[in-house]
């Protein structure tokens, strides 16, 4: 039926021209928040490493965040006051410094030292919290010339931009939700969600 055909080109180029604009958008969007960010995928894991470290401290009491599995391990709090004050350290190589609640406690790789005064749970909860927030906003601003500067540290992963260096702490802090994690199991015998 050609009638049928002719009835309904326009609305065909419609769709068509619908379909051409969606795409534009998709893939412009894409490019440009997604694309061009050169540590897109550090901040996805970061954005999820947000919700595990919570995920750990569910059920963990202060009697467990202080005890030591051996006199060679680390206690859960000291490791989530470190995993604290990596985060904040991030704030740096994003062009966005603040004062570190937490930096003279590692200072020059400090290593755990039961007199010290490590903070409660709560307030590392609180903490993290706040160091997300001010994250968040770092990896949403940062551009891409400070991302491919010079760090003023070498990392392991070789590349020394401020860029290598957020990826090596990537890394470094989900390690470290690791140790939360198996902690988190061995004391309340309840796995780290990741929902």
């Amino acid at each position: 039926m050609p009638g049928v055909g002719i009835m309904y080109y326009p609305l065909r180029k419609k769709i068509s021209r619908f379909v051409q604009i969606r795409f534009f958008i998709r893939h412009y969007y894409i490019k440009t928040i997604y694309m061009t960010n050169s540590i897109n995928q550090s901040a996805l894991i970061l954005n999820m490493n947000e919700r595990l470290f919570i995920s750990t401290l569910d059920g963990v009491t202060e009697n467990h965040a202080t005890e030591r599995l051996s006199n060679h391990n680390n206690p859960f709090i000291w490791i989530a006051t470190h995993t604290i004050w990596a985060r904040y350290n991030m704030l740096v190589f994003l062009g966005k410094p603040v004062k570190n609640p937490f930096e003279e406690m590692f200072e020059n790789f400090r290593p755990y030292n039961e007199t010290d005064a490590y903070p409660t749970l709560e307030a590392v909860k609180t903490e993290w919290e706040k160091a997300s927030v001010l994250l968040k906003d770092a990896l949403q601003s940062v551009t891409e010339e400070v991302i491919a500067a010079d760090a003023p540290i070498k990392n392991p992963t070789g590349n020394f931009t401020n860029g290598g260096t957020i990826a090596f702490l990537t890394q470094h802090e989900s390690y470290d939700i690791g140790q939360l994690a198996f902690l988190k199991k061995y004391y309340t015998s309840e796995a780290m969600k990741y929902n």
